[in-house]
């Protein structure tokens, strides 16, 4: 007896998104421990998960990543487009940190970050509002960088004006030649930076969705 065929008559029944397929999320979450590293079919070629043996470690190797990455566009001459997260904010602290230990500045980067939050009408928080995102993204992130920031012409952020111009901005850098690396993570709901599995619902078919 399990969720699975215990779901159907019960007060639960409707609750989950109808998108959901429980069988194949149920059979996602059943490896052990032991059995994640395994590659599995479907994964990309390049991917390959690194173990963290705690917070503190996926903080520091996420901030190493996300800075390498900024170290790296530099290097070669890039622009980069960073879609960037507001939490976890650990990582923020370690790109810092190792930024400023390369010197290595960010005046090639262009942010765009995801997260904001706003009333029904889709009216933001002020920027030096504590509890904004834009706040948080400042002084975890942009002015700890000091002189190696990321100009202030170049960081976006997800108000009522700005969103409906991620899509424009990031398609002009893109055709540009610019890098374009997205920082998420899976979500509760299993989102993928916050691109919401229910929204599915509203597209004509999956592969539709799935663009």
């Amino acid at each position: 007896m399990n969720l699975l065929n215990t779901l159907k008559g019960s007060m639960m029944e409707g609750f989950f998104p109808a998108g959901w397929d429980m069988e194949a999320i149920d059979k996602c979450a059943a490896n052990s421990p032991g059995q994640v590293l395994e590659r599995q079919p479907k994964w990309h070629s390049g991917f390959q998960p690194v173990p963290c043996g705690s917070i503190y470690d996926f903080d520091t190797f996420m901030g190493h990543e996300l800075a390498l990455q900024i170290k790296l566009a530099k290097e070669h001459g890039e622009q980069l487009a960073l879609i960037l997260p507001v939490g976890p904010m650990g990582l923020y602290r370690w790109a810092v940190f190792f930024l400023k230990s390369w010197g290595i500045d960010a005046k090639h980067v262009h942010a765009f970050n995801m997260d904001e939050w706003s009333d029904e009408h889709g009216n933001t928080l002020p920027s030096n509002n504590s509890a904004s995102f834009q706040h948080g993204m400042e002084q975890a992130f942009y002015n700890p960088l000091g002189e190696l920031t990321v100009p202030v012409s170049q960081r976006n952020f997800a108000t009522k004006g700005n969103l409906p111009n991620y899509a424009g901005k990031i398609g002009e850098l893109k055709a540009m030649g610019a890098r374009l690396i997205v920082v998420y993570g899976i979500g509760r709901c299993f989102h993928i930076a916050f691109w919401e599995p229910h929204f599915a619902g509203e597209f004509a078919s999956e592969q539709e969705w799935s663009l």
